[in-house]
């Protein structure tokens, strides 16, 4: 089987399209109208495939690095997983994006708090795939 990083590809490229289908789920349906409000935006219908493909990218980024990080770790089961995740998420994601709260004029709690629980569960549910089909 193929290899990133002595990660195999097939639970990368799973955990990344579910990652991604969730982001999809979390912006364009769930907190869609908070979210554009929150930034200003209207729906004009423009589109956004540019985006889209930069947003898989940059999700497919981010499953690697869990990856890399649970096998570093030697995790072994579901849950250490998920614990580890977790633990990142609030150590090196949660504190990233407090960058943009505290220094942009806007401090908007509902943006971040979006932005921040999509990460976390998207975190937590690429974990638990990694770990699942290794």
């Amino acid at each position: 089987m193929p290899t990133i990083h002595g990660l195999k590809l097939v639970p990368v490229l799973v955990a990344t399209l579910v990652f991604w289908m969730l982001g999809f789920l979390w912006y364009g349906v769930v907190f869609m109208d908070a979210w554009m409000a929150g930034h200003g935006l209207t729906d004009d219908g423009g589109s956004f495939d540019i985006y889209m493909a930069g947003g898989i990218l940059i999700t497919f980024m981010q499953v690697v690095g869990i990856g890399l990080v649970l096998k570093w770790k030697g995790v072994g089961d579901v849950m250490q997983a998920l614990t580890t995740a977790g633990v990142m998420w609030l150590l090196i994601a949660l504190p990233l994006m407090m960058y943009a709260y505290l220094y942009l004029p806007a401090h908007n709690s509902t943006l971040l708090m979006i932005d921040a629980s999509h990460l976390l569960v998207g975190w937590i549910v690429s974990a638990g795939i990694l770990t699942l089909m290794k």
